[in-house]
């Protein structure tokens, strides 16, 4: 990625900031797992979702996940086998949000693209059928690209709560359009995320007064 396409990222983030945490916005934190490559990571977060109106509404994560990636071997040692390679994440998803309500549920579907900054990667070094070690890679000497950008598509659940709280569930598909790995194979991240969690209105006052 070019550092031009770079700065027009974060600086459609810091122009998306002030909309998100304008009044009548929900802050909530998450976590749950992330799968692919048949292997399992984490995913955990901050979201900040913007009511557009009772059908619809826009999302900003700040989430860390651990993805399971099929790493370049460039520079380790070819008389061992190399196992669950992993690169850890800090991503910012920005979603767009449509809900089919019922009382107090809401159904829908979301999608948006995300941004992703490599923070590390590791490797297990297979010792024997019982034993591992762990290595960190150099995301450079690995020929591994640290910056991702991709698309979030999924469904999701949210149940009312007292006091305008909300827990939700989502389920997404990420697709990575950035060939991560710097060598002469291709490598596009690609998985499963499932997040749950718990939200709960900045400004409640509003919430109240726009219902009414």
């Amino acid at each position: 990625m070019t550092p031009n396409k770079v700065k027009l990222s974060f600086a459609f983030f810091l122009f998306l900031m002030p909309i998100l945490l304008s009044a009548q916005v929900r802050v909530g934190l998450g976590g749950g797992g992330y799968f692919g490559l048949k292997d399992q990571g984490i995913n955990a977060g901050l979201q900040v979702q913007k009511e557009l109106s009772d059908f619809s509404a826009l999302t900003l994560q700040l989430a860390f996940t651990d993805k399971p990636t099929n790493l370049p071997r460039k520079n380790l040692n070819p008389d061992f086998d190399y196992v669950a390679g992993h690169i850890s994440y800090l991503v910012l998803p920005i979603e767009y949000q449509y809900f089919l309500p019922f009382k107090n549920l809401r159904a829908g579907a979301f999608g948006g693209p995300y941004f992703a900054y490599g923070l590390k990667a590791g490797v297990l070094k297979k010792l024997d059928d019982f034993n591992f070690e762990f290595l960190n890679l150099d995301f450079r000497r690995q020929g591994i690209r640290r910056l991702d950008i991709g698309v979030h598509l999924g469904v999701g659940l949210e149940l009312e709560l007292p006091r305008l709280k909300r827990m939700f569930i989502r389920l997404n598909y990420a697709l990575g359009l950035v060939d991560t790995d710097l060598g002469e194979d291709s490598a596009y991240q690609e998985g499963v995320g499932i997040l749950m969690g718990f939200m709960v209105p900045v400004n409640a006052g509003k919430y109240e007064a726009k219902k009414k």
